[in-house]
């Protein structure tokens, strides 16, 4: 569809009745699903993507995390595949079923899947204007980005400028930092070079890892797991001292910090103590199993983001 002079394809300059689709790697507690829902009177959606075991398909969800990572642990190869922009066309069709008369969705990074160029295919042919953000993360951060777009419609606002006040809050408020505990999956998957993890693998070099518009970059390197999750954990704390106020989500692969261990366990208690002095927030959540592919088992994860 063409938008009018001045402004972006898909955006309107009003409110209007506003779907939200996001992929199935953007992460909502089952409270925040229901807060979306609520704010959005059910026109909301998820378009899942695939994850491989051993070229076995399964549904993003499907496989339990804790699964996931005993089968990988054991041997076997993980991949993903991303949704069709058929699954993108269905889903926008859905909503506009449900009198959306415009359609934002809400995406992984599109330098980590063609999910988001899948959408965006979707978006250039569907009959409601659809406006598409790359939230050039995933996960918990992501997820705070579907929270606002969720309170904005809500209060009214048009698609133009929740894209506007989502894109500046993925780039402003929220941080995405994790500890693989190898390389061998990023390297696997494309995410980072084989020069890098062959370096890690012979040097027992434990990454602390970041996303930077939308790529995945290194913060620091260290020998151990614990030093790796020390420097993660000052990392976020400083980026949590420098925002008003603030939520810090701790992300784990196994499912649950139960299952992932002492270490994953140790983090959040870390970060809890200083939260509890702060007045900040801390939660726990489980990656989706399309980013458990991609960054093993044993990964432990931390997300700070503003209030939204």
């Amino acid at each position: 569809m063409t938008a009018p002079r001045g402004q972006r394809p898909g955006e309107d300059t009003g409110a209007g009745r506003i779907g939200l689709i996001v992929d199935s790697t953007v992460l909502l507690t089952p409270v925040e699903v229901e807060q979306v829902t609520r704010a959005l009177e059910s026109r909301v959606a998820v378009v899942p993507l695939t994850v491989l075991v051993d070229e076995e398909e399964h549904t993003d969800g499907e496989l339990p995390p804790e699964d996931l990572c005993i089968a990988m642990a054991a041997g076997a190869r993980a991949s993903t595949s991303m949704p069709a922009p058929e699954s993108f066309s269905t889903a926008i069709t859905e909503l506009a079923a449900l009198g959306a008369d415009h359609v934002l969705i809400l995406t992984i990074s599109g330098a980590l899947s063609g999910t988001h160029e899948s959408a965006v295919r979707a978006g250039e042919a569907a009959e409601v204007p659809v406006t598409v953000i790359d939230s050039r993360t995933t996960s918990a951060a992501a997820g705070g980005a579907a929270l606002l777009i969720a309170d904005g419609a809500a209060r009214g606002r048009g698609a133009a400028a929740l894209r506007a006040a989502a894109e500046d809050y993925l780039r402003e408020e929220t941080t995405t930092l994790f500890c693989p505990a190898t390389l061998e999956h990023l390297e696997r998957g494309g995410r980072i070079g084989r020069a890098a993890s062959l370096v890690g693998r012979a040097l027992s070099i434990v990454p602390v890892l970041g996303l930077t518009d939308g790529v995945v970059d290194t913060r620091a390197r260290v020998r151990t797991v614990r030093k790796a999750h020390a420097r993660m954990i000052a990392e976020a704390l400083q980026v949590a001292r420098s925002l008003e106020d603030c939520e810090i989500v701790v992300l784990v692969s196994e499912g649950s910090l139960a299952a992932a261990g002492e270490d994953a366990v140790a983090v959040r208690d870390e970060l809890a103590s200083a939260a509890a002095e702060a007045g900040w927030t801390v939660s726990e959540g489980a990656l989706s199993p399309v980013i458990v592919a991609h960054v093993g088992p044993g990964a432990v994860g931390v997300v700070v983001r503003g209030r939204s």
